[in-house]
């Protein structure tokens, strides 16, 4: 009898698999998961690689714990400095050097909050923001740089592990008053290309970072949505834009598979720049279903021969699609 439990226990623990620990398995050392998380701020990168590996190994058992420190969940504490922001703008002096004093205590926690207030249209709560910025950092440079090391090392365990459980989280990190934080979060968010984060990752491609403009530009063109579709084409007919993230705006549009951006990508075949000339022709051929199929449209040249030829190329697409979009839905 104690054999056929023996091996029935092997079993289930063969089952969930190598490395990994069941969702609702009891035995899971929760003191020692947290201590592995807490180990992340580590100074030493060998040590810290050492730790998300082993959380890793834990699979979707450690992603509540995980998710709870990349949240930093006090729903209270963070009302209070939504309020304690809006009171920089109070038209009582001392009212608005007490909030100055309560954010430049409260610390660490208020520092996103804090940094977004720094665009406040409001002058006063704007500048008020940027000298408690300057403030909490000075007081915490170690926590600060502990707190980055941390949070990016815990968005690759979730970005690693892929489960939807962690895009509230992930989301949330998009926001981060750190710029490495904030870029890896939006790296994580990129890759698993979930439906709910279109409007996140959209919203990102005004980031001021072109670093982070173009990971979120590289997951909005693995998601299908009307407001990602609107947002990249806008992108790819702004000449002044980043080039690699117009790239990525018409890649964008002959993934979506909406025949109605042809007309558009047309547009802007003779761009200046051949990086986007050439992933306009590879989406014009998605799209049209032609895949071997250029007109005689040459993307590469610059001289005045070659955009004569490019020229006469693209009357070619475009009566092309005079005929053959007239058949459009």
């Amino acid at each position: 009898m104690k054999r056929t439990g023996i091996i029935i226990m092997t079993l289930a623990v063969l089952a969930v698999g190598p490395g990994r620990i069941a969702r609702g398995d009891d035995s899971v050392n929760r003191t020692g998961m947290d201590s592995l998380i807490e180990k992340l701020k580590s100074a030493c990168d060998a040590d810290r690689q050492r730790n998300i590996e082993e959380l890793i190994k834990m699979g979707d058992a450690c992603l509540p714990a995980v998710n709870a420190v990349l949240l930093e969940e006090d729903e209270q504490l963070q009302r209070k400095i939504a309020e304690l922001i809006k009171q920089l703008g109070h038209d009582d002096w001392e009212k608005r050097e007490e909030a100055h004093k309560q954010l430049v205590s409260i610390g660490l926690k208020a520092l996103t909050q804090v940094t977004e207030g720094m665009r406040n249209n409001d002058r006063e709560i704007a500048y008020r923001c940027s000298q408690i910025k300057i403030k909490i950092e000075e007081r915490s440079v170690e926590e600060v740089v502990k707190r980055r090391k941390q949070f990016t090392a815990l968005l690759f365990v979730a970005k690693s592990l892929a489960d939807r459980s962690s895009l509230e989280a992930l989301h949330k990190c998009c926001k981060d008053s750190e710029k490495a934080v904030r870029i890896a979060a939006v790296d994580a968010v990129a890759a698993m290309a979930d439906p709910s984060s279109v409007d996140v990752l959209v919203e990102l491609l005004n980031d001021d970072d072109i670093h982070i403009r173009l990971l979120a530009g590289s997951g909005v063109t693995r998601i299908k949505s009307d407001g990602a579709r609107t947002r990249t084409l806008k992108i790819l007919l702004d000449t002044d834009e980043n080039v690699y993230l117009r790239r990525l705006a018409a890649i964008a549009l002959g993934n979506y598979g909406d025949k109605k951006a042809i007309g558009e990508l047309i547009q802007v075949m003779d761009d200046d720049s051949y990086v986007v000339r050439y992933s306009v022709l590879k989406a014009l051929q998605t799209l049209s279903g032609l895949k071997d199929e250029t007109f005689g449209y040459d993307y590469r040249g610059d001289g005045d021969a070659a955009r004569a030829a490019r020229a006469a190329a693209i009357k070619k697409w475009r009566l092309w699609w005079e005929k053959e979009g007239a058949n459009t839905d």
